[in-house]
């Protein structure tokens, strides 16, 4: 079943918009090596699913729009739990609670958990990594650290600046955020394990909320490059 359910994730990302899409802008996208996602493309073309442009581009079928129309219908809780499938491991989205003038945080929404996770005691799951324990379970509702979490900090760095007050190195952290465009932190915070996050902006362009995925591999450039990469496409 594994293989189906990578080439249904490759179909539903071909499927998001109507232009043709790069294998390697796939593979990125689904978190998938290239050449596999080279094997599932000729397959789709194969049996009328996609057609090939050149080379290395693809694109869906015409009969296929329905996909890309129930793709932009879906709601925020609905993309999470896509995300949270095509990553493998837990993903959180953060809201402002309404009436605190955007300066609280809470969990609104949480799909997804870690690969490889062991039950242990106390709640905890170790992820596969020496020493990493992960409170669990994440609920709607939990408190988000603004300033500790990588949820807080990619919140916090999309709000216009004079709303934002605190330490020069909380400060100094937030505009290196504006540049990389997330934020990560190294150890478990509160009931929120090691995450990388990214704003979530509304049609306005204001600041909605943050969204998270866990980090397995705590250190490791590649993994926070390719997590940002999958957020970033379910915002």
């Amino acid at each position: 079943m594994q293989s189906l359910s990578r080439a249904l994730t490759v179909l539903a990302e071909l499927n998001r918009e109507d232009r043709a899409y790069g294998v390697t802008e796939l593979a990125v996208a689904v978190g998938l090596h290239k050449s596999t996602v080279h094997r599932i493309l000729a397959t789709f073309c194969e049996h009328g699913l996609a057609d090939r442009v050149d080379d290395h581009r693809y694109t869906a079928r015409d009969g296929l729009a329905a996909l890309r129309t129930t793709h932009r219908r879906a709601g925020p809780e609905h993309a999470l739990a896509d995300l949270g499938d095509r990553l493998g491991r837990l993903v959180v989205l953060a809201k402002p609670l309404p009436k605190a003038a955007g300066m609280v945080l809470q969990v609104a929404a949480v799909a997804g958990g870690p690969r490889s996770a062991e039950p242990r005691a106390g709640g905890a799951v170790r992820n596969g990594e020496e020493g990493g324990l992960c409170p669990l379970p994440v609920r709607p509702g939990h408190a988000v650290s603004l300033h500790r979490s990588a949820l807080g900090r990619a919140y916090l760095s999309a709000l216009p600046l004079e709303e934002v007050a605190g330490a020069p190195d909380l400060l100094d952290a937030l505009q290196r955020i504006r540049v990389t465009g997330f934020a990560h932190n190294a150890r478990p915070v509160a009931s929120l394990p090691r995450m990388v996050a990214v704003p979530v902006r509304s049609s306005d362009g204001s600041c909605a909320g943050a969204l998270g995925a866990e980090l397995i591999q705590p250190g490791s450039a590649d993994e926070v490059r390719r997590v940002v990469s999958v957020l970033r496409s379910g915002v």
